[in-house]
């Protein structure tokens, strides 16, 4: 005979209330009250990780009883879930047992409460924000528009393919030197990096995907009479978008590193400097939270863009 299992029945399915996402957040609830071992954990309950755990188990269990589709509450289970288990980790391995060297690996508890009253950190994040908008826009409207006139061309294919592979193995960040030397300010320079990291991804995706619409498509269009930026804008980058988004997916990874980078190199504001300024001075909890801000950053971005691309592609078969 199998065990019972204690469970609610929900929207037509059954929600165990056993599950590993649960049993990790009762398991961190209970250390959280656990006394810490560390000189720089002066509180005995970890208040802002309480609350932020209870804000997640909060929702994890609102998406179980009202959300209908099944693939979202796996997906939410699995991210929950894997947070709550970090969490969990983090804290015994810092407050509670002070096993990891206390000034190199900070509690959960000083990290969220420094990022919670840090005043310098949103401004750094809607710097960096800024100098990723300008360069990977003006990336994303120039590759779109020169790989659509590029792979429209039969004379240039053959050619192009080679030297836009030979160009895009070049990393953007060789060029700063250069730019440091020929540009008058810094955040110019974090611009320009971004741009050269973002075009070719988003040029070579585009003049592949252009160069291989389908030739019915083409000649149904020559058939009609449709005039050529017509024809661009109904039916060549309509049939070539997905190749169009593998291409800006990957330039916006590209330009999320390297915009880091250029700012702690040649940067005097945004999140590569935040996490170069602290790291001068040893604060490791704020090197920690200036990770911890660029990962949530990027995976916000990231989901964002998913949601666009599912939108235009909505007419597409799955």
């Amino acid at each position: 005979m199998s065990a019972p299992t204690l469970s609610v029945t929900t929207n037509n399915k059954s929600f165990k209330l056993v599950n590993a996402t649960n049993v990790f957040f009762l398991l961190l609830l209970v250390i959280l009250f656990l006394p810490n071992k560390t000189k720089q954990d002066q509180y005995t309950v970890s208040t802002h990780v309480l609350i932020f755990i209870a804000v997640l188990e909060v929702l994890f269990l609102l998406i179980a009883i009202f959300n209908k589709k099944e693939k979202s509450f796996i997906t939410a289970k699995s991210i929950i879930g894997t947070i709550f288990f970090v969490l969990l980790i983090w804290t015994l391995l810092t407050a509670k047992f002070n096993v990891l060297e206390e000034s190199l690996f900070p509690s959960p508890e000083n990290v969220f409460r420094q990022l919670i009253r840090d005043k310098r950190l949103l401004g750094d994040v809607l710097s960096s924000l800024k100098t990723l908008s300008i360069g990977y826009f003006s990336a994303l409207f120039l590759g779109i528009f020169l790989g659509s006139l590029a792979g429209m061309s039969k004379t240039l294919s053959t050619s192009l393919t080679y030297i836009t592979t030979f160009l895009k193995l070049i990393p953007p960040i060789v060029y700063i030197p250069y730019a440091i030397a020929l540009l008058p300010k810094y955040g110019m320079v974090s611009v320009f990096v971004i741009f050269m990291s973002a075009f070719w991804p988003i040029f070579s995706a585009t003049f592949a995907g252009v160069a291989n619409v389908d030739k019915q498509y083409l000649n149904s269009a020559s058939v009609l009479n449709v005039g050529f930026f017509s024809r661009l804008w109904n039916v060549i980058l309509p049939a070539s978008l997905s190749e169009i988004f593998i291409g800006c997916n990957q330039a916006m990874a590209y330009a999320f590193i390297l915009l880091t980078s250029a700012e702690m190199i040649g940067g005097s504001e945004g999140i590569g400097y935040y996490i170069k300024y602290y790291s001068n001075f040893g604060d490791f909890t704020r090197i920690i939270v200036g990770i911890l801000v660029i990962g949530i950053t990027i995976s916000i971005i990231t989901v964002l863009l998913s949601k666009f691309q599912s939108y235009l592609l909505r007419w597409k078969p799955k």
